[in-house]
């Protein structure tokens, strides 16, 4: 008896990690991609975003809910350690029902102040 149990205990402890499965990542949802801290930073940038949007493209808008960050660099030998270059972009889009009209990147310099660098789109 105490050999049976011996090999079933062996059986099960050798099989029991055979049962594996993968399983793909979930996409994440707006709402979980922005949190209060991404949607606060983009609120900041706001007000440089649009100016610069506005200059080049007058009839374009644009929502914050769909704006994309995609890149925060630390920049090292600058004014302080708090300077950053960030990269933003803009789903824009002319009038309400009309498709989107293209992204907009816009690359700022964040440090004492807010510097737009580059506008591609």
């Amino acid at each position: 008896m105490k050999r049976f149990m011996a090999v079933t205990t062996l059986v099960l402890c050798l099989t029991g990690g055979m049962g594996t499965y993968t399983e793909a990542a979930p996409q994440l949802s707006i709402k979980q991609k922005h949190t209060d801290f991404y949607d606060a930073f983009l609120m900041l940038l706001n007000p440089y975003a649009e100016k610069a949007i506005r200059t080049r493209y007058p009839d374009r808008s644009y929502s914050l809910w769909n704006a994309d960050i995609l890149s925060v660099k630390r920049v090292s030998g600058g004014f302080s350690n708090y300077d950053f270059v960030v990269k933003v972009k803009y789903d824009t889009f002319t009038g309400p029902h009309n498709p989107p009209e293209g992204p907009v990147v816009i690359t700022f310099s964040v440090s004492t102040e807010v510097k737009i660098l580059k506008v591609e789109g």
